[in-house]
């Protein structure tokens, strides 16, 4: 390259050198434009994300357009760049005034401000105006340029990061071998830009080409992607037939299902209930056997396997009776069906027979399978519609009965067959990706180990690159290849067991994981800009807002259209503006993290165990010094589950009281789970524990390494003995978190709130009327003062230095103080009140902490703070200390949604870590362990060695100046640790050096 060429490029290099500055720059993201069309490989942007272009809308110009394309890199769903070819000459002169003036320009100027264009060159020698421009709202950097393209002059503007993308697309470089996009993730972007316009539009000819999109979707499997495209096509039919129109229910029971699919099965249940009346009446013959269809797989997903098998076979029969009798009898000679309403049938009858095969081969009639799979494939050849996903589908399921009816080797072939057909229909999705590890399980358990780890490794590969994951038991069978790989290769172990600690990260996680990734992606995101964060809280609550809609008019609230169209825009301003303030966001939210990232995170003195329980057997994986270790445990999910039910039966009583402590359960999960790595977690000073499934529904601390004394469990070998305990959702959360620095810049140092009001019986009464919620009133009226909160609050008041004003106690503590705190400012909040979960009281429907009524209040709803509410708080907390009853979650039986939704709600809201409870707390116990770790946290202590101190001063002083029942882990054990807390030394106040108050 020349001297003067090397100057030229200058100003671009220089440009894509800042993209990897720790505040990455922002971009004037343009609107999505209507219509839909196949997507093309772009090359990567600067970020190394894969990029593609499809087709967009014509801009303004000054010269006949040839091209216009919109760029998609990441997952984003808003274009980062848009590139438009233009016919005409592309000299110097042409150049420089497109780039100065014309009709672009001016497009360009009414949303952005720019800097006077710059000579330069592109790849190639091409001759180029770049142009360095802000956007006007946000003052986000944003770059337009225009190049001679091969054809004419190329105008192109968007994101930073993009600028390679759009340099390749101008010159007309991009690489033939480019990675692009998945096939549905092209379809999320041509969803999310016709369910724009189904809320604000009468465009009916547009249901079509939703209904398609969803169906092409859900067969992919990206069930949240087919669920935006149904819920867009069930608006537009209401918009034109009316909401009670018993023709929308083909979209409405589409919808059902897809939010089945990911887990929400109440909100399934409540479509498929609106949809009962209108099946009977709809004009489709076949609407009353699709809802039972759908309603019988969503039973399977809920576990309701007799339930579901039953609806299944009520479906099976409306389906049969409207296929023509002499197709039933099953004549291959008889050709193929053309009437539409019967090859509907057919489709149905087809997939309900799979799907029974499915059913029955895990019961008693499992020989009935192989016959319910050839009539589901014979039914499909008459349609004229068997299909390359549809067959693989199909063989996949046939699979499965092979393995159990003892066909090992047919199930293999199966797997193998349909593994090659989803690489032709669906390539890159999560159909290959479950049916590759499938396949890996099938060639691991005959021996064909190296088979079984290329298949693992192609699949995970996929899951990856679509940031999707699966369920546990799926992810289990590679673990145990990884494993048995290293044992017969140790010179290869130390790298395959890393290998193992990164497919762990496949497996799917809760809702809970989902809450607390988004607030400490946020964090990481920001890197300590405010702004960055205030723009990713925005996304984040349209994100609510618009979810909040969808539920709202799913309950058959009318009205909504007009409020979702906003939304749906004000969503995608949202997100064009964080794809520019942080465009690294979505894989901090969504991927997963490597060993090394998590060694690099972790201290010289700190440890982190992971676990994953399965039906037959559960992994725990240990990082630790750089080195990955791991155990496989004959422990299961199920008896995960019955272990902390009896633990916590034994800790805390039916009544809330003391419970006849059995060490028995506490030793089993120690042994099963931490045991086998005792001698690696030697000298770690903080364990970080990542459960699973029940597991959250413990303080890992309260587990015991060896035998105890029921007498004298003060002296017990309790596992807070050996370590301070921090429990996280996800390693991913723990390495954001502590990437994002040491904790809060808040200001201030503490918020407390304590000491409520109870409502008088007679608000209760209006809150709770006697015909539906008298139970309700009668349980709220024992939520009694708790005056031993004042002197608790009171005292981390002193503690921490705060002042008189920063604490509201009594009748002062209500929501509208607590909205009025500017608890954003704080770096401890500290709510000592009762709390309510779902379940403890039906008719309230969202969790709550109580607080005192508004002043003169006529009924008890001011004192109901709800989690919704605390959505709304933006805080910057190192700590919110939750010492309420049962704020940790309801244990066992709530499985991997153990961690309530308060708890989530102040994750969400931007706290670093939780100090929640288990159980209902004993009052002096409680007030003694959060005053003294606040104590020893002022002093310097970590969140996490300071809840450790105070756990530790209750069990040493139990039965000396402590009360001997204070070694019941009732009292010293229900708080835990959930995320990391304070790291760094604050600044010591006086109060924080005195000795602890007993």
């Amino acid at each position: 390259m020349s001297r003067s060429r090397a100057m030229h490029r200058l100003p671009l290099l220089l440009l894509l050198a800042l993209l990897g500055c720790a505040r990455p720059p922002e971009s004037a993201y343009v609107t999505a434009t209507p219509g839909t069309g196949p997507a093309d490989p772009a090359g990567k942007d600067a970020r190394g994300e894969d990029c593609a272009a499809q087709r967009g809308a014509a801009l303004p110009a000054d010269l006949p357009v040839a091209r216009s394309r919109e760029v998609y890199c990441g997952g984003w769903t808003q274009p980062a760049a848009r590139v438009v070819e233009l016919r005409g000459t592309a000299d110097a002169a042409r150049l420089d005034a497109l780039a100065a003036g014309g009709l672009w320009r001016t497009w360009l100027d009414q949303r952005v401000t720019c800097a006077a264009p710059q000579a330069t060159t592109l790849a190639g020698g091409v001759p180029a105006r770049l142009i360095a421009c802000t956007r006007k709202n946000g003052g986000w950097p944003h770059v337009a340029l225009v190049a001679a393209g091969p054809d004419g002059p190329v105008l192109a503007d968007g994101v930073a990061t993009a600028t390679p993308v759009m340099e390749a697309l101008a010159t007309g470089r991009v690489s033939a071998g480019a990675a692009g996009q998945a096939r549905s993730a092209a379809l999320e972007i041509a969803v999310r830009r016709l369910s724009a316009e189904a809320f604000s539009a009468n465009d009916v000819g547009r249901y079509e080409e939703l209904m398609n999109l969803g169906r092409e979707l859900n067969q992919a499997e990206n069930f949240a992607a087919a669920e935006d495209a149904y819920r867009a096509a069930l608006a537009l039919q209401q918009r034109v037939l009316g909401r009670d129109s018993p023709d929308t229910v083909t979209a409405l029971v589409h919808l059902a299902l897809n939010l089945s699919n990911q887990g929400r099965g109440q909100e399934a249940a409540a479509l498929f209930a609106r949809a009962e009346p209108l099946a009977a009446r709809a004009g489709d013959p076949a609407a009353r056997a699709r809802l039972a269809h759908y309603q019988a797989l969503s039973l399977f997903q809920d576990g309701q396997d007799a339930a579901g098998l039953a609806r299944l076979r009520e479906a099976e029969a409306l389906y049969a009776a409207l296929v023509p009798p002499s197709l039933l009898r099953g004549g291959e000679g008889s050709g193929l069906v053309s009437d539409p309403a019967a090859v509907s049938a057919m489709l149905g009858l087809s997939e309900v027979r799979r799907n029974l095969a499915r059913a029955v081969a895990r019961g008693e009639e499992k020989a009935e399978a192989p016959l319910l799979i050839a009539e589901s494939r014979r039914l499909l050849r008459q349609t004229g519609l068997e299909n390359g996903l549809l067959v693989a589908r199909s063989l996949r399921t046939e699979a499965g009965t092979s393995i159990s009816l003892g066909r090992g080797d047919a199930a293999t072939r199966q797997l193998e067959a349909a593994a090659r057909r989803f690489s032709i229909a669906a390539p890159g999705e999560r159909p290959e990706a479950v049916t590759l590890f499938l396949n890996g399980a099938r060639r691991a358990s005959a021996g064909r180990r190296g088979e079984a780890l290329t298949a693992f490794r192609t699949g995970a590969a996929i899951l990856r690159a679509r940031q999707i994951a699966l369920p546990v038991n799926l992810v289990l069978p590679y673990l145990d290849a990884l494993d048995a790989e290293a044992m017969a290769h140790p010179a290869e172990a130390p790298a395959l067991r890393k290998e193992a600690f990164a497919a762990a990260q496949l497996a799917q996680r809760s809702n809970t994981v989902r809450f607390v990734q988004q607030a400490s992606a946020r964090i990481g995101a920001a890197a300590g800009d405010a702004r960055v964060a205030e723009a990713v809280r925005k996304l984040q609550d349209a994100d609510q807002a618009l979810r909040a809609l969808f539920a709202e008019r799913d309950t058959g609230t009318a009205g909504l259209d007009a409020r979702i169209a906003a939304a749906q825009q004000a969503r995608a301003e949202a997100e064009s503006t964080v794809a520019a303030a942080a465009p690294g966001y979505r894989q901090l939210l969504l991927s997963s993290v490597d060993a090394d990232a998590v060694a690099a995170a972790l201290g010289p003195r700190e440890a982190l165990v992971t676990m994953l329980l399965g039906r037959g057997h559960s992994w725990v994986l240990m990082v630790r010094g750089g080195e990955v270790r791991m155990a496989r445990s004959s422990l299961t999910e199920a008896e995960a589950g019955r272990l902390v039910n009896a633990l916590r039966a034994g800790t805390v009583d039916a009544g809330g009281r003391p419970g006849r402590f059995d060490p028995a359960p506490a030793q089993a999960l120690h042994a099963a789970l931490l045991a086998p790595l005792a001698g690696a977690l030697e000298g770690a000073e903080t364990l970080v524990v990542v459960p699973d499934g029940p597991l959250l529904g413990i303080p890992f601390g309260m587990l015991l390494t060896g035998p105890a004394d029921p007498a004298a469990l003060g002296a017990a070998p309790w596992l807070v003995r050996r370590h301070a305990i921090v429990h996280v959702p996800s390693p991913q959360t723990l390495v954001t978190l502590r990437g994002a620095g040491l904790g809060s810049a808040a200001p201030m140092p503490y918020a407390g709130f304590g000491d409520f009001v109870p409502p008088t019986p007679a608000q209760l009464i209006r809150s709770f009327p006697v015909d539906r919620c008298a139970a309700d009133a009668r349980l709220a009226a024992g939520l009694v003062r708790l005056p031993g909160t004042r002197v608790e609050v009171e005292e981390a008041e002193r503690l921490t230095g705060a002042r008189a004003q920063d604490i509201r106690l009594d009748a002062a503590f209500t929501a509208e103080a607590l909205r009025a705190a500017d608890l954003g400012q704080r770096r401890i909040i500290h709510l000592a009140t009762h709390a309510l979960l779902p379940g403890e009281l039906s008719c309230l429907q969202e969790p709550s902490i109580v607080v005192s009524a508004k002043a003169g209040a006529a009924d008890a709803d001011s004192a109901f703070v709800k989690a919704s509410d605390l959505l709304g708080l933006k805080l910057d907390a190192d700590l919110v200390i939750l010492s309420a009853c049962n704020t940790g979650g309801p244990g066992g039986a709530g499985g991997g949604e153990a961690l309530s939704g308060l708890a989530r709600a102040f994750f969400y809201a931007g706290a670093r870590g939780l100090m929640v409870t288990h159980w209902a707390v004993d009052d002096a116990a409680a007030a003694l362990t959060v005053a003294d770790s606040l104590r020893r946290q002022q002093a310097g202590a970590s969140s996490a060695a300071a809840l450790r101190g105070a756990q530790l001063l209750l069990l040493d002083e139990a039965g000396k100046r402590l009360p001997e029942a204070f070694g019941h882990p009732f009292y010293w054990a229900p708080f835990a640790l959930i995320g990391d807390g304070r790291r760094a030394a604050p600044v010591q106040s006086a109060a924080a050096q005195s000795a602890p108050r007993l």
